[in-house]
């Protein structure tokens, strides 16, 4: 079934209903403008799971959003996993961490989750992989389709009402009331959201730090400022927006002389401005090809993967370094005690912008090299 276009054109309810009606078996690859890949399963019309290249959706980073795991508790299970080959759900229900069933209802959840996210985004890329019958090694988790569509098109509707008293993560919060003064009845995320507002950091950065998705973090807020318990006192600038300020011009001719010059980190942030608002194949393809050599000379010649990290400034000292969000995300939990390996595999960040980011607190004086491997 030749099956393809532009969320645009061809709405994703459309696209769930005609492979539902059709009873198709296969894959619905979905690609966002910003480069998150999804992926949808397919068979005799029942979604059976989802997959996702968005770090936020990786089922453990999941279930600390959810409060169920710890970020110290996802690092050993991860070990564990590597070495082992065994599945992380598994892991944690082997170790008892969580029980067989709450591993079933949070795979089934996670994969609505994920669903629900595409109809927030604005346009996306999609093709269906029609097959006679799924080969990935997937859980399989029988899903309505009419009924993820309801909650969709509702979730898309409440996300436009939010924007009415939230129009953007970069908000700044302030508590209107103390923790010890309040009285309202708050479920987990939105109890969460209020003990870490301090008028200081946007839902953004407190969204790293809980795990939290754009839909779910707006929801929280929009409840807190409808109650009247807190208040937005500012908006933070973007740290894309600074970019595109800054950088004019000849971005791939700039991008491919700093490549000849081995500035990797500098390409990067070229191209993926470039890539924005461009789709060309081509740089998508120098992309990868830079970030892996960025990779690798980043982990051979400033640090080694099992390099030990510590801070080399004190933690409220931190906001004088102008940190974004991410790189603010990572000092926090450079302990002495983690590995740059283990550090990406608790964050809810993908591996580049880890590396990225460790490398400019490097460079900046925020964290040192503790002791490696060689």
């Amino acid at each position: 079934m030749a099956l393809k276009g532009e969320l645009k054109t061809v709405p994703l309810t459309d696209v769930l209903q005609l492979l539902s009606n059709g009873r198709k078996t296969g894959i619905l690859h979905i690609r966002s403008p910003q480069g998150i890949s999804k992926r949808v399963y397919f068979e005799n019309g029942k979604i059976m799971s989802t997959a996702s290249s968005d770090p936020r959706e990786y089922l453990g980073q999941f279930l600390i959003s959810r409060g169920l795991i710890t970020e110290k508790q996802l690092n050993m299970a991860m070990e564990t996993q590597f070495q082992s080959g065994i599945k992380l759900g598994k892991i944690l229900v082997m170790a008892s961490i969580l029980e067989e069933n709450e591993i079933q209802e949070m795979l089934k959840l996670k994969a609505e989750e994920s669903l629900y996210d595409i109809f927030l985004w604005e346009n996306g890329e999609f093709h269906f992989e029609e097959m006679e019958k799924l080969n990935d090694d997937i859980v399989p988790i029988s899903l309505d389709v009419t009924s993820l569509i309801f909650e969709g098109i509702r979730r898309k509707d409440e996300m436009a009402r939010f924007s009415q008293k939230i129009p953007s993560t970069l908000v700044v919060l302030k508590r209107k009331v103390e923790i010890s003064q309040l009285n309202e009845q708050l479920d987990g995320l939105q109890l969460r959201l209020f003990e870490e507002i301090d008028g200081e950091r946007s839902l953004e950065e407190i969204a790293l730090n809980l795990h939290s998705t754009e839909f779910n973090i707006s929801h929280a807020a929009y409840v807190l400022l409808t109650k009247n318990l807190a208040e937005i006192v500012g908006e933070k600038q973007s740290h894309q927006e600074i970019s595109i300020n800054k950088v004019q011009g000849k971005l791939i001719s700039e991008a491919k002389k700093m490549v000849k010059e081995e500035k990797y980190g500098e390409a990067i942030n070229l191209l993926k401005f470039y890539l924005r608002n461009n789709k060309d194949p081509s740089y998508e393809k120098l992309l990868k090809e830079v970030e892996s050599k960025y990779s690798q000379n980043f982990l051979k010649e400033v640090v080694p993967e099992d390099g030990i990290l510590e801070l080399n400034t004190r933690i409220e000292d931190l906001p004088k370094y102008n940190l974004t969000p991410k790189e603010g995300f990572l000092a926090t939990r450079i302990n002495g005690i983690y590995t740059i390996s283990q550090l990406i595999k608790i964050s809810p960040i993908p591996e580049i912008e880890v590396l990225s980011s460790i490398k400019k607190l490097i460079d900046l004086g925020v964290v040192k090299i503790k002791r490696g491997s060689n």
